[in-house]
């Protein structure tokens, strides 16, 4: 067990103890409580009680669960301070950096918790792109985005969003004359419906489409 004697709190729930052996450990304070729980202990009450005595007593696994996933959580949010990131790519990068699998979790649900991390969001962006450089489908779009390990329903949401409704009919019609433009620059110019249709376009929308680049 280890004596805490000292305990600071910070901003966004982090937590710097101190125990008497002068170990120090930062962790948020969530997470301390998540450890506990999975060992059927309750969260402490964190108050001095005199001087000498610690302010209260935790177990080093709990406290070392809890100090690991702030760590895998700082190193996420360094992550997305870069770009958008789905949960299971961000996954196998903190396991690459030594992470355990309780902490990866552990810092991954709260996250997605704060909205901070979202498989949907990371469809749509990387949808957007996608679609401005590859001549691509909801089809290709779909199969690409589930390869990567991006969750199904916010695959789907994610194209919905993109392409579905009246609303999204122009643009929906302008990706696939983009589309048809870069397969006939590439030299395919037989059974170019077709092939629009392969990539998942619905059979009207390709039509309207080879339609406004003949007129």
């Amino acid at each position: 067990m280890a004596r805490i004697v000292g305990i600071e709190k910070g901003a966004s729930g982090a937590v710097k103890a101190v125990a008497d052996d002068g170990s120090l450990f930062i962790f948020k304070g969530a997470f301390l409580a998540a450890a506990l729980a999975e060992r059927g202990l309750p969260s402490p009450v964190i108050e001095g009680r005199g001087d000498g005595d610690a302010f209260v007593e935790l177990p080093d696994d709990a406290l070392d669960d809890a100090v690991e996933a702030t760590d895998a959580e700082s190193r996420a949010l360094a992550l997305l301070a870069r770009a958008e990131q789905y949960r299971f790519g961000l996954e196998r990068k903190l396991t690459a950096r030594g992470f355990g699998r309780p902490a990866i979790l552990a810092a991954l649900d709260g996250l997605e918790s704060g909205g901070l991390l979202s498989d949907e969001r990371y469809a749509s962006s990387w949808i957007r792109q996608r679609v401005r450089h590859k001549a691509e489908g909801p089809r290709t779009l779909a199969a690409a985005l589930s390869a990567k390990g991006v969750e199904r329903r916010a695959v789907k949401a994610a194209l919905d969003e993109a392409f579905e409704g009246d609303d999204r009919r122009d643009d929906r019609l302008r990706i696939i004359a983009r589309c048809a433009a870069r397969l006939s620059a590439g030299g395919e110019h037989d059974g170019l419906r077709s092939r629009l249709i392969a990539l998942g376009w619905r059979s009207g929308d390709v039509d309207e489409a080879i339609e406004s680049l003949e007129s």
